[in-house]
């Protein structure tokens, strides 16, 4: 499964600003995409995963129908020329 339709699958995953963990480790990363203005940001997130205690710290946001995680260093360097991924007040819990 590509990414695009697995980022597709998970779009309604958060719900009351939360999001599960199991699925939060299944979110594709968006790396870099076409576009930026057409990423929308959806909330910061840091989690520590409980299996493979993988740290995720970063945000996750939508674009092109789907829902992405984006690394703290990645969003770090979008925010010096767009302040939507600097400036992310809103935290997504992960149950």
């Amino acid at each position: 499964m590509d990414a695009a339709a697995l980022a597709k699958m998970y779009v309604d995953a958060i719900k009351n600003d939360s999001i599960e963990g199991a699925t939060l480790t299944k979110l594709p990363e968006l790396v870099t995409c076409a576009d930026w203005k057409k990423v929308e940001v959806v909330g910061r997130v840091n989690y520590v995963s409980q299996r493979t205690k993988i740290i995720y710290d970063g945000i996750i946001v939508k674009y092109a129908g789907g829902l992405y995680y984006v690394r703290k260093k990645v969003a770090e360097t979008l925010g010096q020329f767009d302040r939507r991924f600097s400036k992310v007040s809103k935290e997504i819990k992960v149950l």
